[in-house]
C-alpha cells in the first residue's frame, strides 16, 4: 500500500487502520529481527529507486513519498531497536522483549550487558548505550544507501547561520516548510527521548505517518541522517573511515570540486568523548590543507558535531568540568591555532560567525581555557596578556567587542554560542560558563535591544535582528528565567508593544519548554511560570479578538462584492485537491500560516502584522498542548481552578474560528488541559471535580 503503488498520499495512508497497524509491527519487528529486516527494506527501496527511473517519474510525488516513508520505517524502526536496549537496562519504564542471554556481539559472542559509552544528563545523569554493531555487509549498505539519498536529493542551501543561532536546524528548516496541516518533527528530535523517553512505539508511528512537509527532498535528508544517526553508533570505524577517506580525497583533487558528503554527515554522528578526540585528531590534519571553501564546510561539520556530543553526553560533558579535564587529543591545542589564525586573518569583515561558534566550542571543550578567560574577564573588565593564554584571551575580545560602538554580527553569534553552551551546564550551579554568560547578558541585550542599530552585519549572510534576539532571550529563560522575565517583560505588555516583538518573546519561551533535559522543570521557577501564564491568556484574548474582527470585515468586504462568505472564508485547508472538489481555505488564519511555507529566506517572524498575530495563537496554544502545567498554576487548588478556567475560556474562543489549523491546535490544547494524569496532579476536594467535570462539558 505504498504511494507509488496505491496512489494515496501518506496522510491519506494515514487514517488507514490496516496501514497504521502494518507501520506499528514493522517497527516493532526493528527490536528482534533488526539485520534481516533491514535487509528486506533497503531491497524494497533500490526497488521503489528502479521502477522511478525506469518509468521516467523520478519527480513523482508519490515515488517520493514511498521512498520517503520506507526511510522513516527504518529510522524509526532503528531508533526503537535501541530504545528498547535502555528499557532492558532499566533506564526508561517501557518493557523490553530483549533476553541479555540471547544477545550476541558482532562476533556471535554471548554478551550480559551493553557497555556504557558515556552518561547523558535529564535532571540527573544516567548510563548511556551503544546498540551491538551490525554485520559489516549490512552496515556498508546501509551507509551506502543513506549517503546516496543524502547526495542525490538535495534541497536549496541551508541558512545554517540563522538555524544554529536559534537552536536545532533541522527544527528551524521544518517550521519553515510546514503548512499548517503539517505538524511534523525532524527525525532528528527523538534522539533526545531514545534514552529517557517512555511510550514511544505510537510516537515513532505517528513520525512515519505525519503529512509531508513542502519540501520533499528535506525530508528525504533529514530521514538519511536520522538512519546515519543510528548507524554511526553501532558501526562508528564504518563511518569513520569513510569520513578519512573523504578528506583524503579532498586535499588531493587540488582544484577540483570535493564531494565531501560523508564529511556533511558527521553532523548527525552519534559522538562520546573517544569519538570526538578520534574526529578532532582527523580534522586538526585536514583543516590548514583544504581549500577556503572546504575549511567552512569543515568548521560547520564540527561545531555540529561538538553540539552533538555535549547534548547527548551531558553528564559526561558537566564532568569534564567538574574534573578539569579535557578530551584524550594532542590535537585540539593546534586546531584552536588554525581557527585562531582564521579569525584573526579576517578583520573587515569579521570572519564567517561559524568560525566564531567553532572557537567557542574548542575552549568549552577545554576547561582549564575557559576558567582563565572567566578569571580576566570577570576580575579585570578585559583580556589581559599577563598569564593568560592566546587562547583563553579569545573571549576576553569578545567581551570588548560586545562593548565597543559597531559590534560585529560575529561577535554577538559568538557570545550566544557560549549562552547556548551554558544552558546545558545549569546543574552545575556558579561554574565558569554561567559566570561569563551573565557577564555577557547585558551587552548583548544592549546591543539587540538598542534602536540606533549598533549591529554590523556579516556581509554575505546576514541574520536578522529579530532572530538573534530570539535566540539570546531563550538562553537567558532557561538560565535566569526570573531575572530574563524581568527584562524582557515590560517591552512585550502595553499598549504599544509591537507585535513582532511578542512573536519573538512567545518563541522564546517555546524553545527553553524544549531544553527540559537539563533544568529542573517548570516548579523551579514558579514566578516565570505564573508571568507567562498571565502573558499568555492576554496575548490569547486580544489577537484572538483582533483576528475576528479583521476577519469579519474581510467578509463583510467579499459579501458586499457578491462572493459570499463561503468563498472568502471557508472551512477547508489550504493545499487540498480542488480537482476533487475541495477548495482551498481563504480564512486569514490558514493563509497566514502557509505564506512563509514557499522560500528559504522566509523569516519565522513575518513582517506582516496579521500574520504575527495569528502565529502568536497557534504558537500559544501549542505549547498550552505541549506543556498545559504552563498555564494551570497556583498555590492551591481553588487559584488553579481559576486559572483552568480562564484559559479554557480563551481557548475556547479559538474553536469558533473557521480555520482548521486553529481549531485543531485549540482541541489539542484542551484535550491537554483535561487529561485526567494532569488534573489528578493538583485536584484534591470532591468539589473542584465536580466543577472541572462541568467546566469540561461546556
Amino acid at each position: 500500500m505504498l504511494p507509488c503503488y496505491s496512489g494515496l498520499q501518506i496522510e491519506q495512508l494515514a487514517a488507514n487502520k490496516e496501514f497504521y497497524e502494518n507501520v506499528n509491527v514493522l517497527i516493532q519487528l526493528h527490536e528482534m529481527r533488526l539485520s534481516a529486516l533491514l535487509r528486506r527494506l533497503f531491497s524494497l527501496l533500490e526497488t521503489i529507486s528502479r521502477a522511478a527511473h525506469s518509468s521516467e517519474q523520478r519527480n513523482s510525488v508519490l515515488f517520493q513519498q514511498s521512498q520517503l516513508l520506507v526511510l522513516r520505517v527504518i529510522a524509526m524502526g532503528m531508533f526503537f531497536h535501541w530504545h528498547q536496549i535502555y528499557a532492558s537496562q532499566g533506564v526508561n519504564s517501557d518493557r523490553s522483549l530483549k533476553n541479555m542471554a540471547d544477545e550476541k556481539d558482532g562476533e556471535g559472542n554471548s554478551v550480559s550487558s551493553y557497555p556504557s559509552s558515556g552518561t547523558g544528563y535529564n535532571n540527573g545523569e544516567f548510563d548511556l548505550y551503544y546498540p551491538l554493531s551490525l554485520e559489516e555487509p549490512v552496515a556498508k549498505r546501509a551507509f551506502s544507501i543513506a549517503t546516496e539519498y543524502f547526495r542525490t536529493w538535495t534541497s536549496p542551501p541551508s541558512v545554517r547561520i540563522l538555524a544554529d543561532t536559534i537552536g536545532n536546524q533541522a527544527f528551524y528548516m521544518f517550521y519553515l516548510r510546514s503548512t499548517h496541516t503539517s505538524q511534523i518533527l525532524p527525525m532528528s528530535v527523538f534522539m533526545m527521548d531514545t534514552a529517557i523517553g517512555s511510550a514511544m512505539l505510537p510516537r515513532y508511528v505517528r513520525a512515519c505517518l505525519s503529512e509531508p512537509t513542502a519540501d520533499l527532498t528535506m525530508e528525504i535528508q533529514d530521514a538519511a541522517g536520522a538512519i546515519f544517526m543510528f548507524m554511526s553508533a553501532t558501526n562508528w570505524n564504518i563511518a569513520l573511515q569513510r569520513a578519512k577517506s573523504c578528506l583524503y580525497l579532498a586535499l588531493s583533487r587540488g582544484d577540483e570540486v570535493a564531494d565531501l558528503t560523508d564529511i556533511r554527515f558527521l553532523e548527525y554522528a552519534t559522538m562520546d568523548i573517544t569519538r570526538l578526540a578520534q574526529l578532532i585528531d582527523a580534522f586538526a590534519d585536514a583543516f590548514t590543507r583544504v581549500k577556503a571553501a572546504d575549511q567552512l564546510k569543515l568548521a560547520v561539520v564540527l561545531r555540529r558535531a561538538i553540539w552533538g556530543f555535549i547534548t547527548r553526553c551531558g553528564g559526561t560533558f558537566m564532568d569534564m568540568h567538574t574534573n578539569m579535564y579535557r578530551p584524550s587529543t594532542s590535537r585540539l591545542e593546534t586546531l584552536l591555532d588554525s581557527v585562531s589564525a582564521v579569525i584573526d586573518a579576517h578583520t573587515r569583515p569579521c570572519a564567517n560567525p561559524v568560525y566564531y561558534q567553532l572557537m567557542i566550542m574548542l575552549i568549552m571543550l577545554c576547561p582549564d581555557l575557559l576558567a582563565a578567560s572567566a578569571e580576566h574577564v570577570i576580575e579585570h573588565g578585559e583580556a589581559r596578556e599577563d598569564g593568560c593564554s592566546k587562547h583563553a584571551m579569545f573571549i576576553g575580545k569578545i567581551h570588548q567587542q560586545l562593548i565597543s560602538r559597531d559590534v560585529p554580527e560575529s561577535v554577538v553569534i559568538g557570545a550566544m554560542e557560549l549562552q547556548r553552551v551554558t544552558t546545558v551546564m545549569t546543574a552545575l550551579p556558579g561554574n565558569n560558563a554561567f559566570r561569563l554568560s551573565e557577564r555577557f547578558d547585558a551587552d548583548i541585550n544592549a546591543v539587540l535591544l538598542d534602536s540606533s542599530n549598533r549591529l554590523s552585519p556579516y556581509r554575505e549572510e546576514t541574520c536578522e535582528t529579530k532572530l538573534l534576539l530570539l535566540g539570546t532571550m531563550s538562553c537567558q529563560f532557561q538560565l535566569s528565567p526570573e531575572k530574563a522575565m524581568q527584562i524582557f517583560l515590560p517591552r512585550v505588555t502595553g499598549p504599544k508593544a509591537e507585535p513582532w516583538m511578542q512573536l519573538v518573546f512567545i518563541h522564546a519561551v517555546s524553545a527553553s519548554l524544549l531544553q527540559r533535559y537539563y533544568r529542573n522543570g517548570l516548579a523551579s521557577a514558579p514566578l516565570f511560570n505564573k508571568m507567562v501564564s498571565k502573558l499568555f491568556l492576554d496575548l490569547l484574548r486580544r489577537n484572538v479578538d483582533t483576528i475576528q474582527t479583521i476577519s469579519e470585515q474581510q467578509s463583510a468586504g467579499s459579501a458586499s462584492n457578491g462572493q459570499g462568505r463561503g468563498t472568502s472564508y471557508g472551512r477547508r485547508p489550504q493545499g487540498y485537491n480542488e480537482s476533487a472538489g475541495q477548495a482551498g481555505s481563504r480564512s486569514i488564519c490558514d493563509m497566514a500560516l502557509n505564506m512563509y511555507a514557499t522560500g528559504e529566506k522566509v523569516s519565522i517572524i513575518p513582517p506582516n502584522e496579521i500574520a504575527q498575530r495569528v502565529q502568536m495563537v497557534s504558537n500559544i496554544l501549542y505549547e498550552i498542548a505541549a506543556e498545559p502545567r504552563l498555564v494551570v498554576w497556583g498555590e492551591n487548588e481553588d487559584t488553579r481552578f481559576e486559572s483552568l478556567e480562564l484559559i479554557v475560556g480563551a481557548i475556547s474562543s479559538c474553536i469558533q474560528e473557521p480555520s482548521l489549523a486553529i481549531q485543531r491546535r485549540a482541541g489539542y490544547a484542551l484535550r491537554s488541559l483535561f487529561n485526567p494524569l494532569m488534573l489528578t496532579e493538583w485536584m484534591q476536594s470532591a468539589d473542584i471535580v465536580f466543577a472541572v467535570w462541568t467546566l469540561s462539558l461546556q
